[in-house]
Formats: structure tokens, C-alpha cells, sequence
């Protein structure tokens, strides 16, 4: 797939078409987006299953497309059988906490044992739902989350639970944090980390929209990021944790076929399909 550069200068307004079936696309089907200006069509772009796409946006209506392989890596594989195979949870009472801490009583656990995992807690009342941490990376006593989420709400903004509290770590599949980079060395199942991942300039690790529709093989994870700085993007990965201080795990990644290259006042939109078989 080449980087499609298009041009909104004099030129009508453009519009996407996609198949009327797209909520029907199987894990082996391959489908195209027709981009149209009036009753031309102006670019088609390619798709198919496990396939990532951004869209670099800028302010004079032009735009640019780039696409990549959707690879799922070997800790991703790891932490899909623990969720699907009832891994053993683990429970008990809290020694201590903080805003980004949990240190279960007793300690002994194997380092990262946890590791993209979530782990509950109750905060005050009987009828004070739970709050939940996404975990990073654990210790032999201490468990490193993202912070402490609200489920309702699904924002970072729940209460620290009391360091005495109950908790309960059960394993977790949502890869739904998506992060970019420069970097641009094809990614191998081997790999746990995003080299170089973007940290500044609009483009931090950020919780993508989740979309899928009826029975189909496939969901997406859609972020659009507003851009403060010139950066180049070639890689992107989806992770369990929402920061790189906690890290979580890597579960998919995908290298572009060409640079996006974003300026500022850009807003680059990224796509990430995952296909189920």
C-alpha cells in the first residue's frame, strides 16, 4: 500500500463510501474505502483483517494514509489464554496504597504474575461501587497500577481505596490503550515494548474508542490525536495500562507502511482492527 497524499485545494469536499455489508466482513474478507470528491473517485484505499490505518488530517482539508499489519505478540497470546483458561485470581486484604500502588497482604507473588491484569477494590460503603487499577507490572509485594478507575464512569478518577481494603485480581484482555511511535523496526511477537513510544506533543498513550458491530469477526480501536509539535509516526502497539509508567502489556502492534508525518495543527487518526479467528 503506497502513502496516498490528497489534495482538498479547489477541489469538492471529500467523502468516504464503504460497502454497505462492512458490519458482515469475516475474518478472511478484504474490503476498500472509496474516497470520493463529487462523483469521482478520487482514492481507494485497501483494507482487510489486522490492519492498522492513519489518516494524517491537516488544516487545509488535504490528508495523507498510511496502513500496517495488526500482529499480535507472544505476551498478548499469554494474557489471552490466562483470561479465556480461568487463570487463578487472587484475593485478600490490602497492607497499603496509593494513587498508583496496591500491596496485597502477605506478599510472595511471582514478579509480573499480574502484569495486565485488573485488580478491585471497594472504597467506602456497601453500595460505593468498586474501583479497579489496570495492573502495569508487579513485584514479590507490590502491585503498580495505571490509577484507579471508575467502571461507570470508565475514568481515572476513582478514590485511592483505604490501604486496609479488600481486593480481588482477576485476569483482563483489554488491550484499549494505544501508543505511537517513531520508530520504525517491523515488530516481531518477541517484543514487550514500544521503542521510542510518544510521550509529548498530543501524542501520549491514549484510551481509543471501542466499536463492533453485530456477529462480524472483527472490532475496531479508533484514537484521533490533535497534534502540538512536528513528529513523525511509523509504529503503533495496544496496551493494557493507560501510561507508560505502569506499562501493562504489549498485546498488538503494527509498523506502517510509510511515515505519517504530522505538523502542528494536524490531527492524526488512528485505526486499529483486530479480527478474531
Amino acid at each position: 500500500m503506497k502513502l496516498l497524499r490528497l489534495l482538498g485545494r479547489n477541489a469538492p469536499l471529500p467523502r468516504v463510501v464503504i460497502p454497505d455489508d462492512f458490519g458482515e466482513v469475516g475474518s478472511d474478507d478484504q474490503w476498500g474505502i472509496k474516497i470520493m470528491r463529487g462523483r469521482q473517485v478520487a482514492e481507494s484505499v485497501h483494507h482487510g483483517p489486522n490492519i492498522w490505518t492513519a489518516t494524517v488530517i491537516h488544516p487545509d482539508g488535504s490528508y495523507d494514509v498510511s496502513q500496517g499489519h495488526n500482529l499480535l505478540t507472544t505476551v498478548g497470546r499469554d494474557l489471552i489464554a490466562a483470561a479465556y483458561g480461568n487463570f487463578a485470581g487472587k484475593d485478600g486484604a490490602l497492607t497499603a496504597s496509593s494513587a498508583t500502588s496496591a500491596t496485597p497482604s502477605g506478599g510472595g507473588m511471582t514478579v509480573d504474575a499480574y502484569k495486565g491484569h485488573r485488580v478491585w477494590c471497594p472504597v467506602t460503603a456497601l453500595t460505593t461501587a468498586p474501583v479497579y487499577g489496570n495492573i502495569g507490572s508487579n513485584s514479590a509485594t507490590v502491585l503498580t497500577v495505571d490509577g484507579w478507575w471508575v467502571g461507570t464512569a470508565d475514568t481515572m478518577t476513582g478514590a485511592t481505596p483505604a490501604a486496609t481494603n479488600g481486593y480481588h485480581i482477576q485476569p483482563s484482555v483489554l488491550a484499549r490503550f494505544m501508543g505511537v511511535s517513531a520508530e520504525g523496526t517491523a515488530p516481531v511477537a518477541g517484543d514487550t515494548t514500544l521503542a521510542t513510544e510518544q510521550t509529548a506533543n498530543g501524542l501520549g498513550r491514549a484510551k481509543a474508542t471501542y466499536a463492533h458491530t453485530g456477529a462480524a469477526a472483527t472490532y475496531t480501536l479508533v484514537n484521533s490525536y490533535t497534534v502540538a509539535g512536528s513528529v513523525t509516526v511509523h509504529k503503533g502497539a495496544l496496551f493494557t495500562a493507560a501510561n507508560t509508567t505502569a506499562a501493562g502489556v504489549m498485546v498488538f502492534a503494527a509498523v506502517l507502511n510509510a511515515d505519517a508525518i504530522v505538523g502542528i495543527g494536524d490531527t492524526l487518526q488512528v485505526t486499529a482492527t483486530v479480527t478474531l479467528t
